[in-house]
């Protein structure tokens, strides 16, 4: 418990490896609070300690199971937040919402480790080089997770909705790595 971190984020990684353990097949841990308009660096001077140490450990355990292989482990927000720090006041030191540029990682599950996809220019404010869009990342993770990504669902009106739309980007994430 103590490598995990014990904070409530932390716990719940532990939680979630054990229920990797048990066969569950999907599993989501939420860490809230990031959505830092305010005291932007006090928030994070907390939250990255334990989120990096949660997360570590649980990529860690997993590996040394051999959980890995068959687990896919994401972590990311759904956007990203402002290059530049807002001190006025109400901010104080808080960033914004920015939808241009964010980052996320996965782990595990077919991906390939150690890659970077996708690059910003020197202040963040725009991608460079290979952007990744939600539907390139949502549908890699379907299709390693035997899902078909250009698959439907139905609605509550028996209507077929698409899982993911075409995307601008190159797609398949893990056949790039």
């Amino acid at each position: 418990r103590d490598r995990y971190g014990r904070n409530h984020f932390g716990q719940s990684c532990l939680q979630a490896r054990r229920l990797v353990e048990e066969g569950v097949p999907y599993i989501t841990v939420n860490y809230k609070g990031w959505d830092t308009h305010k005291t932007h660096f006090t928030t994070m001077n907390q939250k990255m300690p334990e989120f990096d140490m949660a997360v570590s450990t649980l990529l860690e355990d997993l590996a040394d199971r051999g959980l890995l292989e068959d687990t896919i482990v994401w972590c990311s927000g759904e956007f990203g937040r402002t290059p530049r720090i807002q001190w006025q006041e109400p901010w104080n030191g808080g960033r914004g919402h920015f939808a241009s540029c964010f980052s996320g990682f996965v782990a595990g599950g077919g991906f390939k480790g150690g890659h970077v996809i996708g690059a910003t220019d020197a202040k963040a404010e725009e991608v460079v080089d290979r952007p990744v869009y939600p539907q390139d990342l949502i549908g890699s993770i379907y299709e390693l997770a035997g899902i078909d990504p250009q698959g439907t669902i139905l609605n509550g009106a028996g209507q077929p909705i698409p899982l993911t739309i075409p995307s601008a980007g190159k797609g398949r994430l893990y056949e790039i790595m």
